[in-house]
């Protein structure tokens, strides 16, 4: 079984940070950095890009950080039971190393119900987190080894890829596809096309998701009203953000704070590493 003993999603920190645990954790450490940052290795310090995976083992030395303001990541602290003990090793997953991955959306939506989970009363929490932190460690594993995809060889990939990664990381913003296709250098038609081949969605599909995701945790986790929360998840119209929310969701926002809050209990707020 695998047990989360704190985590966090789309933590913010808005300065240059260094952290540093020479004795490392009592528990395994997931690390999903959204962006730049730097790890101690062997003594040395070495940069990494945005998209950058860690996973920290028991009593490992730990030192990270970031050189530039806006530092976001998804971080899990968890445990290997039982017949898990050995779960790391059988899915290949390096311990204290960091990789790079094209993106982080399916695995950062695995930790965000985690998170939400985590927080939760449900007497049966402990059965969905394994569940979930079963699915996070296999897909985790699955885009590890399946880096070779031929899309990765495209020469349109890698920058589609870090503009997607800007998208998802901030959908708030006022994405405009013709101003994207003409920062590549590309026609609106071949940008979509090129979109479509690497990411299997729209553009448009893509800032929509993020953005109602985006309002789904501030739903849940915060006191801020549905106009606030348009703006904040860059609607200019309240009436737009909710008929978005509700074809997707299938529920008004009010709808589903509500309903988290009946299933959930008394509400209480993400804390901070």
């Amino acid at each position: 079984m695998i047990t989360v003993n704190v985590c966090g999603y789309d933590s913010m920190h808005k300065m240059i940070f260094d952290r540093s645990f020479p004795g490392g954790f009592e528990d395994y450490a997931l690390l999903l950095i959204k962006t730049a940052s730097y790890f101690e290795l062997d003594g040395e310090r070495v940069a990494f890009p945005p998209n950058t995976v860690i996973i920290y083992g028991m009593h490992s030395p730990v030192h990270y950080g970031c050189q530039s303001p806006h530092y976001n990541d998804d971080w899990i602290h968890f445990e290997l039971q039982g017949k898990d003990t050995n779960l790391l090793d059988e899915l290949a997953i390096p311990v204290d190393r960091p990789f790079s991955l094209p993106g982080l959306g399916t695995l950062t939506d695995y930790t965000r119900l985690i998170v939400q989970e985590k927080l939760s009363a449900h007497p049966h929490s402990p059965q969905v987190i394994d569940s979930l932190m079963h699915a996070l460690l296999c897909s985790l594993s699955d885009q590890l080894h399946t880096l070779s995809d031929c899309n990765t060889n495209c020469r349109h990939y890698h920058a589609m890829n870090e503009l997607r990664i800007e998208i998802l990381n901030a959908p708030y913003q006022k994405w405009d596809v013709p101003q994207l296709a003409r920062s590549l250098g590309l026609s609106v038609s071949y940008f979509q096309h090129l979109y479509k081949q690497f990411f299997h969605t729209t553009c448009i599909q893509d800032i929509i998701h993020a953005r109602i995701k985006q309002a789904q945790l501030y739903l849940c986790i915060s006191e801020m009203s549905v106009s606030s929360l348009a703006l904040f998840c860059g609607y200019d119209n309240e009436l737009h953000f909710m008929r978005q929310f509700k074809k997707i969701c299938g529920m008004t926002p009010s709808q589903y704070r509500e309903t988290h809050r009946r299933q959930n209990g008394e509400r209480v707020v993400l804390s901070s590493k």
